[in-house]
């Protein structure tokens, strides 16, 4: 774990969260054969979700050791929507690997885990109603 900058709480970097390296989970992730590509399935549930939570952005997110990618997802702003995936430095979902256990958080900036996440002032993501 690095040491806080002044004014600034302690959070874990990605690289500071071994259970993205579990080499368990990486093979199963690969198992699924999933990827950045969109899955029709998965691109119902999120808009099922996005409807039913009225949300403008809901993720089917799996999260590998170096980025996280969207089989399903509706709402994402450009660029992130045409790659369907994006870097760990703006990933919530990181953190549910980690801790492994959902996380509901009505606003994002509040919560030292995740404040500084770069999603927060890229795609205005505050709220995260929940990731597991």
């Amino acid at each position: 774990m690095t040491a806080p900058s002044p004014g600034r709480p302690e959070r874990p970097p990605a690289d500071d969260l071994p259970a993205l390296t579990d080499p368990a989970r990486l093979r199963a992730l690969a198992d699924t054969g999933l990827d950045a590509d969109p899955d029709e399935a998965f691109d119902r549930f999120a808009r099922l979700v996005s409807d039913l939570l009225d949300v403008p952005v809901a993720l089917v997110s799996l999260v590998s050791d170096e980025r996280q990618f969207f089989p399903g997802m509706v709402g994402l702003p450009e660029p992130w929507a045409a790659r369907r995936q994006t870097p760990l430095s703006h990933s919530f979902c990181q953190h549910v690997v980690d801790i492994e256990i959902p996380m509901v958080l009505p606003d994002a900036r509040l919560y030292p885990r995740v404040r500084d996440n770069l999603a927060v002032p890229s795609w205005g993501s505050s709220r995260t109603p929940g990731c597991r």
